[in-house]
C-alpha cells in the first residue's frame, strides 16, 4: 500500500489522502463560487447594468435565465457572499414576475452582463437603499458594491 508522510511526521495512506484533498475542495468551493462572480456583479452594480443569472436548479426545471438589476452585492454575518436587487424574469414555481430578490453567491451557477435598462420601479428600490434584513431577520455585515 502506498503511504507518504505529511510535514507534521505523521504517516497518510493514498486512501486518508485522497479523502483530505476531497475534504479541502468541498471546503473550499462555496468560496471559489463567491470569488468567481464578485468581480461581474460589482461592475453591474455599479454602473446599473442587468445581468442574465442562473441560479441553483433553475437549468433542470426549464428555465430561461433570469434577468436581474442588480443593486448592492454584499457579506453577511455567515461569511456567505449576497446579491440584491430588482428581478424582472424569474424561475420562482415556474412563474415570472417583478420583485426584489436576494441571492447567495454559492448558488449562482453563471452570471452574464447583457443589454438592458432598469425599470424606473427598479431605480427606486435601488434609491431607497437596502438595510441588510429580511424582516426582523438582519444578516448582512457590510455592503461590498452598490
Amino acid at each position: 500500500m502506498f503511504k507518504t508522510t505529511n510535514p507534521m511526521g505523521y504517516q497518510m495512506t493514498f486512501q486518508t489522502t485522497c479523502a483530505t484533498l476531497l475534504i479541502t475542495c468541498v471546503i473550499t468551493a462555496p468560496a471559489f463560487s463567491q470569488e468567481k462572480y464578485q468581480e461581474q456583479l460589482c461592475e453591474a452594480a455599479k454602473t446599473n447594468r442587468v445581468i442574465e443569472l442562473v441560479y441553483n436548479k433553475d437549468k433542470s426545471k426549464g428555465c430561461k435565465p433570469r434577468l436581474f438589476d442588480v443593486h448592492q452585492v454584499a457579506i453577511g454575518y455567515n461569511g456567505s457572499y449576497y446579491v440584491h436587487g430588482w428581478q424582472t424574469r424569474g424561475c420562482t414555481k415556474g412563474r415570472d414576475f417583478a420583485a426584489k430578490r436576494i441571492f447567495k453567491f454559492e448558488k449562482i451557477k453563471s452570471v452574464k452582463i447583457i443589454d438592458g435598462d432598469f425599470s424606473e420601479k427598479s431605480q427606486s428600490v435601488k434609491s431607497e437603499g437596502w438595510d441588510g434584513c429580511l424582516g426582523d431577520n438582519c444578516f448582512i455585515e457590510e455592503n461590498i458594491c452598490e
